[in-house]
């Protein structure tokens, strides 16, 4: 086995060598690949010749999708020992295993890395890695820290006596000092669970930021196991999909859990509709689960096109997901000193809910137990450490043949790529290609036109949104407002003299005692705290409606699904003289630069007014109609504000998709003639281009042959 993985590895460096040479050809991205598959072979090959082999557990998911608040609940009973609610320009990559004392190691990003950040903020492109990278210089230059310096030190190593000591929010919190300049974190715990365990928490593989995802790829090709966590509200949607079909079956991970987490918000979204929590978590798990059946069929069967049975029947063992809640775990098993504030939150929310529509139903703490369904999350795990050895022995028979299959996969990506650029060059000519972009130009308008009907439709469905839900809110005061009076009783005690004179006894004569009556009388008043609880529930509610609210119709995922269906329609046409198929991509591309905004409504501080002004009982009727108008007069603040907050964010989208409209045409059009360029630089040099190609093919078809003899 020693043997043949170096005669492999020989060949692989020999292969990717030879190739060097062509990188900035028009096939550097196919050997390009070919480079980081070496890579991931040579990780593999490192790991396996370590005395203390570990089991690599990734929580993967995209950003905020929950992966910090599972693994804190998971192996810290909920202490926030990882920073939670991170944010595109915060992710960062966490490691976290067993030490000998509580150690954190922090990797800032290199000065040439820093750099690209610092020229992508400064450029004036507008999709997620530029916006993202502008939040990050600001971030850091606010920060007060001495970013040279800081950038130089490579690495930092800090040694605390308690877990709780380190201090991981300066370095990966929403608000740390030097979270801006950090790329990876890695954290040592004298826990003995962790013995023999690497758990990662990654960023998220929608990170905009390129260097930090290519820390999450390198880490992917030595993940054994992985906690694959996609929100219930944002089931399996195109990126969750693409990260499964394009990365982790294809790097070697032996066991996936599929983890349908923040199971309560999509609870919040589903239950107004239905009659008790029974029938909301049925359809809940009926409907998520079909989406999960159709996805992981669907990814199953196609790589059992390519041959991979092992990788589709993993995929077919995810069609039945975890539901799961990190806070109904928290409610189910933590004080409520405990919760944090969207715990809270959600917490008045979902009992709310279940007053209202559930017949005066209150959650119990069965419930929230059932609903966490952290005991089937903790089997996996457990079950997972219980397997280390069998997974590590599977990884260690599959490194060769896995990567000799990858390395075919490779060099037939790129053998397809040589042969349609030679077919390109041998059979087209410049006057067709220019023909052809000049026809595409054309009908570039027609295109737009199909687009902006799609984004039209968002545009409109957002301001229906935003008329529907205002129009809800301000009908929900009225039930807000109303202020019930409540019946109290109290004691009042009495007293008067009576004589204890005797007739027959003359010395107590003239003397009296003094007794004490009791009696209770009922009042009615109102209670200052209901007030405020009513205002706080208004205001947390509202806001948890409108956001949920938007992001249904901010969900970029399905615009552009929506974009490359009307792009597809608009050039399938029966002209003979237009065909597309050179431009195709590069039209797909410039519609996909959309960046759409997020919406946080901010809550805390509601209902501080009514709290400064009133305390305890209020009988006065005077003071009873003062404390109505201050709780009237709070509720159309709290409309006001979240009303103001939620018209600016649809304004915003409405303003982004409007731009996008207006630059689309012109987008493409560059697009198009600059695609045009770089093949009219091809055909100036069409024969070394195809000598190229044909020496990149023999090379390419002669390790084939040796990769399908030792097969």
């Amino acid at each position: 086995m020693n043997h043949q993985l170096m005669d492999f590895e020989r060949q692989l460096n020999g292969l990717c060598a030879a190739l060097e040479a062509w990188r900035s050809t028009h096939f550097q991205h196919e050997i390009s690949a070919l480079g980081v598959q070496r890579q991931d072979f040579l990780t593999q090959m490192t790991r396996f010749d370590e005395a203390r082999q570990h089991l690599s557990i990734g929580i993967i998911g995209q950003v905020k999708a929950g992966k910090s608040s599972f693994l804190n609940a998971l192996l810290f009973d909920g202490r926030p020992v990882l920073p939670e609610a991170a944010t595109p320009k915060t992710a960062n990559l966490t490691r976290i295993a067993h030490g000998p004392a509580p150690v954190l190691t922090v990797e800032y990003y290199s000065p040439q890395e820093w750099a690209g950040i610092v020229d992508m903020a400064a450029g004036v492109a507008q999709d997620d890695g530029a916006r993202v990278a502008r939040e990050l210089v600001s971030m850091a230059r606010d920060s007060g820290v001495d970013i040279a310096a800081t950038l130089a030190k490579g690495s930092e190593r800090l040694v605390a006596t308690h877990a709780e000591q380190l201090p991981l929010n300066d370095y990966a919190g929403e608000n740390g000092r030097y979270t801006a300049l950090v790329k990876a974190t890695s954290l040592e715990l004298p826990m003995e669970e962790l013995r023999g365990l690497d758990l990662v928490d990654t960023p998220g593989m929608n990170d905009p930021v390129i260097s930090r995802t290519q820390k999450t790829k390198e880490y992917m090709a030595q993940c054994d196991v992985v906690f694959f966590l996609s929100r219930c509200s944002q089931f399996l949607d195109q990126s969750d999909t693409d990260l499964l079909h394009l990365q982790l079956p294809g790097k070697g991970v032996k066991r996936i859990v599929l983890v349908a987490g923040q199971y309560d918000s999509v609870l919040l979204d589903d239950g107004y509709d239905r009659s008790s929590l029974a029938a909301t978590e049925d359809n809940i798990k009926s409907r998520l689960s079909r989406r999960a059946a159709q996805a992981m069929d669907k990814l199953a069967n196609e790589r059992q096109a390519q041959g991979r049975g092992e990788l589709a029947a993993m995929l077919h063992g995810l069609r039945a997901p975890v539901f799961a809640s990190t806070f109904a775990h928290g409610f189910a098993s933590w004080p409520e000193h405990r919760w944090n504030k969207n715990m809270h939150h959600v917490h008045g929310q979902m009992q709310a809910m279940a007053r209202q529509c559930w017949n005066g139903a209150v959650i119990s703490n069965e419930d929230w137990a059932r609903l966490a369904n952290f005991d089937a999350l903790k089997a996996a795990y457990e079950q997972a450490r219980f397997d280390k050895h069998d997974l590590l022995e599977q990884q260690r028979q599959d490194v060769l043949p896995r990567a000799r299959r990858e390395l075919g996969l490779c060099l037939r990506e790129l053998t397809d790529a040589v042969q349609r650029r030679a077919q390109q060059l041998q059979t087209g000519d410049l006057a067709t290609l220019e023909r052809q972009r000049q026809a595409c130009e054309h009908r570039i308008a027609d295109i737009v036109t199909c687009l902006t009907q799609e984004i039209d439709k968002h545009t409109q469905a957002a301001r229906r949104t935003r008329d529907t839900m205002l129009a809800q809110l301000k009908g929900a005061m009225a039930d807000f407002s109303n202020l019930k009076e409540k019946s109290g009783t109290e004691t009042h005690t009495s007293s008067h003299e009576v004589s204890t004179s005797r007739w027959y006894n003359p010395f107590s004569w003239g003397n009296t005692e003094t007794v004490y009556r009791s009696y209770t009388s009922s009042y009615t008043y109102m209670a200052a705290a209901d007030a405020v609880e009513q205002v706080l529930t208004y205001g947390r509610t509202s806001a948890a409606d409108i956001e949920h609210a938007f992001a249904r119709v901010v969900n970029r995922g399905e615009l552009l699904a929506a974009l490359r269906s009307a792009l597809l329609r608009a050039l399938n046409t029966d002209d003979a003289a237009f065909d597309p198929g050179h431009f195709r991509r590069t039209l797909q591309a410039s519609m996909e630069r959309l960046v759409l905004p997020e919406l946080q409504l901010e809550v805390s501080g509601i209902g501080a007014g009514i709290g400064s002004r009133f305390k305890g009982e209020i009988r006065d009727p005077e003071h009873m109609a003062r404390l109505r108008a201050s709780l009237t007069q709070a509720l159309q603040d709290v409309f006001q504000d979240i009303g103001s907050a939620f018209e600016l964010g649809v304004a915003q989208l409405c303003q982004q998709l409007d731009g996008v409209r207006a630059s689309l045409e012109q987008q493409m059009v560059a697009d198009l003639r600059q695609e045009l360029s770089s093949l009219q630089q091809a055909f100036a040099d069409k024969e070394n281009d195809l000598a190229i190609g044909a020496r990149i093919a023999v090379l390419a078809a002669s390790v084939l042959v040796t990769l399908e003899t030792q097969a």
